[in-house]
């Protein structure tokens, strides 16, 4: 059933399929399930080839097959795709570049997971190891004092007391309105001034390692003891000035061992998948010797391309 296994490939794994022998099955299970099911050609489907195709799916995927119509759809299927892959098979494409190419990158899908069985699965890193790895590196597991303010943006000194003065008035202008209206940074006063949270030393959270704000207002927001609170005119340099409001604080937090031992485990479990895949390249090259001309790198030609690219979304 050549159809059959190339199809599992694809959608639920390699799964080993024994072809029937000539000789009888020695015991009562094995002649079950190497009944023939069906007939396509020179090709047989067998009672036990259906059953590891099913078994091969989740546990919620097998609970449907209880229901007579969705299995008697699953074994029509896999006539029709035996009946497509014959007819495939006659008009040449076996030999297609695309198929033979499909074929090649399972092959080496399977061969490095294959190979990877080594590595063991999550449950065998020791309780030993994950303990080691937490206290060998207790940075992963901090999370900094986090706070998040707003500003207003100004030119002087005597703008930033005023915004300071409108905000003292307290004639139902807010902080969020008054930045909106009155702040030169193009960037937050849309938002109201918001910053978003930041560490200590002015790094945004979540956003690319060199997002930052300016040190001064990070320190300034970190003096002030409760969310409301309002900085005193700040000097930021260059003629700017800023006033800041604090509106949130997340405190520092720590994981304990047992939080964080599954994903110690998954650490650990990629790393030593790593480790096995690194092994069997270099065995790999001991044996097969391979060799580069990267002085030939030249040689290659690039079709020109002449539509627009555009960037990928995030």
């Amino acid at each position: 059933m050549r159809r059959i296994l190339w199809v599992s490939l694809v959608t639920v794994g390699v799964f080993a399929v024994q072809a029937l022998a000539e000789e009888a099955p020695p015991n009562v299970e094995e002649a079950r399930r190497a009944r023939v099911f069906a007939t396509v050609g020179s090709e047989t489907i067998t009672i036990g080839e259906l059953e590891d195709l099913i078994n091969a799916r989740s546990a919620y995927a097998r609970r449907r097959f209880a229901e007579p119509e969705v299995l008697k759809t699953f074994v029509d299927d896999q006539v029709r795709n035996e009946l497509f892959y014959q007819g495939a098979e006659k008009l040449g494409y076996a030999k297609d570049p695309e198929v033979e190419k499909f074929l090649d990158e399972t092959s080496v899908q399977l061969f490095v997971r294959k190979e990877f069985q080594g590595a063991g699965t999550r449950d065998e890193v020791s309780v030993e190891d994950v303990a080691r790895y937490y206290q060998e590196h207790p940075e992963e597991f901090r999370r900094a004092e986090m706070r998040r303010a707003r500003h207003i943006l100004v030119a002087s000194e005597d703008e930033a007391k005023d915004a300071l003065a409108q905000l003292a008035a307290n004639k139902g202008v807010t902080f969020s309105e008054l930045a909106k209206h009155m702040s030169l940074d193009t960037e937050t006063k849309l938002r109201g001034g918001d910053l978003l949270y930041f560490t200590e030393d002015g790094s945004l959270v979540g956003k690319p390692d060199d997002a930052a704000i300016n040190p001064t207002l990070a320190k300034a927001a970190f003096k002030l003891e409760t969310t409301g609170k309002v900085s005193k005119p700040l000097d930021l340099g260059d003629g700017k000035w800023s006033v800041l409001e604090l509106t949130g604080i997340r405190p520092e937090s720590v994981q304990t061992l047992d939080q964080a031992s599954e994903g110690i485990r998954r650490t650990l479990w990629r790393q030593r998948r790593e480790d096995e895949l690194e092994k069997l390249l270099i065995e790999l090259r001991a044996e097969l010797k391979p060799e580069v001309y990267p002085e030939r790198m030249d040689a290659i030609v690039l079709e020109r391309v002449t539509e627009p690219v555009e960037p990928p979304n995030h």
